[in-house]
């Protein structure tokens, strides 16, 4: 799978993503699902954040990426990823669905 950084109408770079896709997942990019979307925790830049929200009780936290990392390694999915984290404030530990934001410019 490619993945394409755009700046306005340029491209910026261009990532070929690793893994087989058996399920279709989403991504959430800044409040926008791209179905299809796989991408492993080393495709992140310094300027994007990680937020994982329970699909139970709609918990919201920010997650450190770089701690993401450490755990999983920099080849590891979002998809898998995100079968690993459980909810911390639910009673059930429900599903996380991590989203990538974009650091506000200053």
């Amino acid at each position: 799978m490619l993945l394409i950084h755009y700046n306005s109408r340029h491209v910026m770079e261009k990532i070929i993503t690793p893994g087989e896709l058996t399920v279709p997942p989403q991504t959430i990019v800044e409040g926008s699902i791209h179905a299809g979307l796989d991408v492993s925790l080393g495709d992140l830049r310094e300027w994007h954040t990680l937020r994982a929200w329970c699909r139970n009780c709609s918990h919201h936290a920010e997650v450190k990426s770089v701690a993401l990392i450490r755990r999983y390694g920099k080849g590891a999915l979002f998809s898998t990823v995100e079968r690993a984290l459980l909810c911390t404030s639910c009673d059930r530990g429900g599903p996380v669905r991590l989203e990538i934001h974009k650091l506000p410019r200053n």
